[in-house]
């Protein structure tokens, strides 16, 4: 709370100022770690941490020594472990310390998501991209950057400053593995060999044009639309990467691209969507599709991710990351897709995030849950001095009063009733956590959580 009057009482220019000089100091701090790897950064309002994983996986199966950070988990080479901070991109030293551990360890590679929240407060200074990936937008973060106009500004930045930053040269990065030359991302510039900077933004989201007209080397376009107008998209002389076919089937997804079918048992579009942006990565790098599509094919858990549970009555369970109103349709439409031939219910476990955290969008979620769902459960998400209850009144404002709505605001109890609820044939989509460990509370305290570890004691002990 102290933290927070405090934030009040200094002018935000003044605020602004800080973060930039805190991220000055901890690059020169850390020796500006990201010169000496190739640094991919993705961005979008959706997306992100399961983009940033398919691109760990695949430069893994290449054979690189990979470092990345995300909302889902850090990793640094083989050392690997869960994101229990509640933040998809760490403050400024730990990030730029983070970095500096990698490119000790002798990762020739790091995968980082970047946040519009990280970028406001310039964590991103200093980092030398090389790549960067345009998920998708939807509305986010409002109140913190103040305008919608201004939260698509924030995730631009990284793209408008590309060629600004540092231009690494080869013989300064730590050496590719044996038999990859790294070919495809070098750039001969006045006689000498330089890494080429590369945009890569989703075709399928209409601000993907604005994120591609800032200066790049190359660009990439992608789209999991089938007969997409890649002729407009090669006379801007992108480079192409479109499905052929996107078929959804019971265990996820068939994708058809550049002539290989890939399994990929992850479920709904968008995870398409995030594949196809992770295989342009990997192509405009020199990985071979081969690599790509058994990388992809061995990724069988995104955690909180349309990560489903299976109950003893036939129940499934689906725990997802979703909070804002882009995500949720998509999700709900999964659920919808996936409940087609069984024709059970579909019940909605969610709250949404206090602190301040876009106020506005929460009648929004509840207008996307009331079209799809038969029951909505509203419970708590990570509240922090927000009252619980007002949350859940604000969501239910956008609920049409036909739907059957129940608020629980102890979110242990909301998912034991929608468990003891639900049938065999029946969907319960528990949003808004994911796979985060921890739940904010009252008076800055944070508590551990699990959506997943509470449904299987929920389903042990109660052998639903």
């Amino acid at each position: 709370m102290l933290k927070n009057l405090i934030k009040k009482l200094i002018p935000k220019s003044v605020l602004l100022l800080y973060h930039k000089l805190l991220a000055i100091a901890a690059n020169i701090r850390y020796g500006f770690p990201s010169r000496k790897m190739i640094v991919i950064g993705v961005t979008g309002t959706k997306g992100k941490s399961s983009t940033c994983v398919m691109i760990t996986r695949i430069l893994e199966e290449a054979g690189f020594k990979v470092g990345s950070t995300n909302t889902i988990f850090f990793k640094i080479e083989d050392k690997e472990w869960p994101n229990t901070t509640k933040q998809g991109m760490p403050g400024r030293l730990k990030l730029q310390k983070m970095l500096r551990k990698m490119a000790h360890s002798g990762c020739t590679h790091a995968v980082i998501e970047v946040t519009s929240e990280g970028i406001l407060q310039s964590r991103q200074w200093g980092i030398a991209f090389d790549v960067c990936v345009f998920t998708n937008l939807g509305e986010e973060h409002i109140e913190s950057h103040g305008s919608y106009e201004k939260y698509i500004k924030a995730k631009e930045l990284i793209f408008k400053n590309l060629c600004k930053t540092y231009r690494k040269r080869t013989s300064s990065l730590i050496s590719f593995p044996r038999g990859y030359s790294g070919q495809a991302l070098i750039k001969v510039e006045k006689g000498e060999e330089k890494v080429k900077k590369v945009i890569i933004a989703n075709m399928d989201d209409p601000f993907a044009e604005r994120f591609l007209h800032h200066r790049a080397d190359e660009k990439w376009a992608v789209s999991i639309t089938p007969n997409k107008d890649i002729k407009a998209c090669e006379d801007r002389h992108y480079k192409c990467v479109c499905a052929d076919e996107v078929k959804l089937v019971p265990d996820g997804i068939v994708l058809s691209v550049l002539g290989h079918y890939i399994d990929i048992h992850l479920h709904g579009k968008f995870m398409a969507e995030n594949a196809l942006l992770s295989i342009a990565v990997a192509r405009s790098i020199g990985v071979s599709m081969s690599i790509c599509e058994s990388a992809l094919e061995k990724i069988t858990l995104m955690p909180g991710r349309t990560e489903i549970i299976t109950s003893k009555s036939g129940t499934r369970v689906i725990i997802d990351y979703a909070h804002e109103p882009k995500s949720f349709n998509a999700i709900f439409e999964t659920a919808k897709t996936m409940n087609a031939n069984a024709k059970g219910k579909i019940i909605a476990v969610f709250g949404s995030p206090g602190g301040g955290r876009d106020i506005g969008k929460r009648p929004k979620m509840g207008a996307i849950a009331g079209k799809y769902s038969d029951l909505i459960i509203l419970t708590t998400d990570d509240a922090y001095d927000d009252d619980p209850e007002q949350i859940a009144k604000d969501i239910q404002s956008g609920i049409s009063k036909s739907k059957q709505i129940e608020i629980i605001i102890d979110r242990t109890k909301a998912i034991q009733h929608a468990l003891k609820t639900a049938s065999s044939n029946d969907i319960v989509l528990l949003l808004g956590k994911g796979s985060e460990q921890t739940m904010a509370v009252k008076g800055g305290k944070y508590i551990p959580w699990s959506d997943r570890g509470m449904v299987e004691d929920v389903l042990k002990k109660k052998k639903y």
